[in-house]
């Protein structure tokens, strides 16, 4: 399986947003040097444990000091940019990083950041399809811009000028024609599974997904894709807080209680129940049963043989993503992370 890691935006109140991006920064050196392929950064505009506002600028500040991790967004909320403004910024980090950027598309998880660009009552699900449109076609435009759309029209005809080089768009990176494109899945038949599967993009299974719930993502976007089992199967990533330790004894009854992992899943737990979207736990209703579904913990060998059995029970996956928690301010999270890499056999 590909390794990847995932830092998810959720951190205590008072985290300095300064410091949060100097953990991420040294973090990712050292994912980089482990051999991690990817790396993925999420985004929220107004939310005091999310303190992470674009997605898209993370992934800049890190292209010039990483060599090979691709960077992906997770998501970049489409419908908070105006399409031309978006292509521009995501033509010129892909050449910032030589073509290693990946972009996740979101509509908006976090309803207090939907209310504040003034779209609650819109169908947001469709306009950041619609402006993903557009950003592709911006993307692959050699020529003055003309494009009408239900909520846009954009062009440059007027006062561009080829002579000049007035209008045009900056390309990707020459490494490549086209960006990946991937989608989150978190509820129950989640349309992202179904739209990803058929468009061939990948989906990124949240790690608040319970067990059957994995499985009914990977048994859908195989259903819908026109890809073969083996090419599909590489286009999922499952995303999974894991936690490695040197010795068992380093993980005792009440460890993952107090843990960062299970603060996290409180605080999203509270989030995703005020906006009515539980269903990615399943028929699990309270947090312990939720937290021993989620979170995987042992040695490098039980962690190694846990993933395994998991797997294969899934559906043989192709992409373990590890959801990192900075900010936990104990070394022993630090460590799990470099453990992950280089002893957990997937």
């Amino acid at each position: 399986m590909k390794k990847s890691v995932f830092y998810i935006p959720c951190y205590p109140k008072n985290a300095k947003t300064y410091k949060i991006i100097d953990e991420i920064r040294q973090s990712i050196l050292m994912c980089d040097g482990y051999g991690f392929e990817e790396a993925f950064f999420g985004e929220h505009i107004a939310d005091k444990h999310e303190k992470i506002s674009s997605s898209l600028m993370i992934a800049a500040s890190l292209a010039f000091i990483t060599k090979k991790i691709k960077l992906g967004t997770l998501t970049t909320n489409l419908n908070f940019y105006h399409p031309s403004v978006l292509a521009a910024q995501v033509a010129l980090i892909d050449n910032l990083s030589k073509g290693r950027l990946i972009l996740g598309i979101g509509s908006g998880s976090n309803r207090s950041d939907v209310e504040l660009n003034g779209l609650i009552d819109e169908n947001n699900y469709l306009l950041s399809l619609e402006i993903l449109d557009i950003v592709k076609k911006l993307l692959s435009n050699n020529q003055l811009i003309n494009i009408t759309s239900k909520n846009f029209k954009i062009s440059s005809k007027k006062y561009g000028s080829q002579t000049l080089g007035l209008g045009y768009f900056d390309n990707l990176h020459k490494n490549r024609n086209n960006l990946e494109y991937i989608m989150p899945a978190l509820n129950p038949n989640s349309r992202n599974v179904m739209n990803c599967a058929k468009k061939g993009w990948g989906i990124v299974i949240s790690n608040f997904c319970d067990h059957e719930v994995v499985k009914n993502h990977v048994n859908n976007y195989l259903k819908h894709s026109s890809l073969s089992k083996k090419q599909a199967l590489k286009k999922i990533r499952l995303a999974r807080f894991i936690h490695v330790v040197k010795n068992k004894r380093d993980i005792n009854k009440t460890f993952l209680s107090k843990s960062p992992y299970m603060q996290v899943l409180k605080i999203i737990y509270k989030k995703l129940k005020k906006n009515n979207i539980t269903g990615c736990f399943g028929d699990k209703n309270n947090l312990n049963s939720i937290a021993k579904g989620l979170i995987i913990s042992g040695t490098s060998k039980e962690v190694s043989k846990k993933i395994k059995t998991m797997n294969n029970e899934i559906g043989e996956l192709r992409n373990l993503t590890y959801v990192h928690v900075p900010l936990s301010g104990n070394k022993i999270y630090d460590d799990s992370l470099k453990l992950f890499s280089k002893n957990v056999k997937i």
